[in-house]
């Protein structure tokens, strides 16, 4: 560690105000984690802690250039071999190893040398990059499955930026147009960092759980022969056709509510509230029972259908045995199609410009 490592916090502070820190990779164990370093004399700073295997210090790099080396983070402490991108002469990228010693390392000495540790969406905020830029970093954070960041991603790239821009010099009718398609294409991208909620109802014993299972390829939920075991909501993650779905498992209703515990009546209420603000509802119906009218947002799905007799079921019902497997794969296809009709619609609609916060939106319905 050089004598430069020493000099006092306030000798190290720009005159455009601290440095700025922040740990850009989620907080935990991982392989990798990645602390962002930005604002004036950040290349200095980080030279007074950095020793490169080979060629010049930080400040004297490129842009976009990448240093293989050492961090001292305390004068006397030994190495921790680690990398770092320079962005620019006023950002900087700290590489080093996962879990929390070896970033909270590099964090606290940044501190101690004058920096000033931010939440990463201030850090971002305050970098002086455009307002998309910084809303498609926050959402790839918490994307709801690989297609809502592909789509991300594009807009990352400057999609969402390109279409508005373009737009501005459009005709009044191509205008009209272009911005009623990003209308469209809004309400999928305003679920781009939030799964879609689908909920499993009907009446108990009618298999649903045993079809949330069947989905999620392991058994999530109890399944029992005793009707009511399913007493809350039991929400089970994954991913159907690239997208986040949760699939959330309810109290079966009964035909004599007062045969329920005051714990099932519960239950059921709660399952009411859920299919009020479901995305969509599976409404479960065991093999050879009455089939209900579909109600919007809803899909009949025939359970147990390796015990019961389903000839002549309309197309619209899905047949399912979550013993066979029967129907699983039709009905992850179903769920899909109904959630996300613009992939089957208009396929293009979600590889191009994409808004995806209400800030954009409203941006969209005050063009002119």
């Amino acid at each position: 560690m050089t004598a430069a490592s020493t000099v006092p916090a306030a000798a190290m502070i720009g005159s455009a105000g601290p440095p700025r820190a922040t740990l850009l990779t989620p907080p935990g164990r991982g392989a990798l984690a990645v602390v962002g370093f930005a604002g004036a004399r950040a290349c200095e700073l980080a030279d007074r802690m950095f020793r490169p295997r080979r060629g010049l210090p930080l400040a004297a790099r490129a842009d976009r250039s990448i240093a293989v080396g050492t961090w001292h983070s305390r004068p006397g402490a030994a190495g921790e071999e680690l990398l770092v991108v320079r962005r620019a002469v006023d950002r900087l990228e700290i590489h080093c190893h996962g879990g929390t010693a070896a970033a909270e390392a590099v964090l606290d000495s940044l501190e101690a040398g004058g920096a000033i540790r931010q939440a990463w969406p201030d850090w971002l905020a305050a970098g002086g990059d455009d307002p998309i830029t910084i809303e498609a970093l926050q959402a790839l954070a918490v994307a709801a499955g690989p297609r809502a960041a592909r789509i991300l991603g594009r807009q990352l790239s400057g999609a969402l930026a390109k279409e508005l821009a373009r737009i501005g010099g459009l005709t009044p009718a191509d205008r009209e147009s272009a911005l009623a398609r990003l209308l469209r294409a809004a309400r999928v991208g305003l679920r781009l960092a939030e799964p879609w909620r689908v909920v499993v109802a009907g009446a108990v014993n009618a298999g649903k759980s045993s079809l949330v299972n069947a989905l999620a390829g392991h058994a999530r939920c109890i399944v029992s022969p005793q009707p009511g075991t399913t007493r809350d909501l039991v929400t089970t993650r994954l991913v159907l056709g690239g997208w986040e779905v949760d699939l959330i498992d309810t109290a079966g209703s009964r035909v004599d509510p007062a045969a329920a515990s005051p714990t099932e009546r519960a239950g059921i209420t709660r399952a009411a509230a859920a299919v009020a603000t479901a995305d969509l509802v599976l409404r479960v119906v065991p093999a050879g029972s009455p089939l209900p009218e579909p109600a919007p947002r809803e899909i009949v799905v025939i359970t147990k259908a390796d015990l019961g007799e389903d000839r002549g079921v309309p197309t619209a019902v899905t047949v399912t045995s979550a013993i066979t497997g029967r129907g699983i794969a039709a009905l992850e296809e179903r769920i899909v199609a109904a959630l996300v009709p613009e992939d089957a619609a208009k396929p293009a609609l979600l590889d191009g410009p994409v808004p995806f916060t209400p800030r954009q939106v409203g941006l969209v319905r005050k063009q002119p």
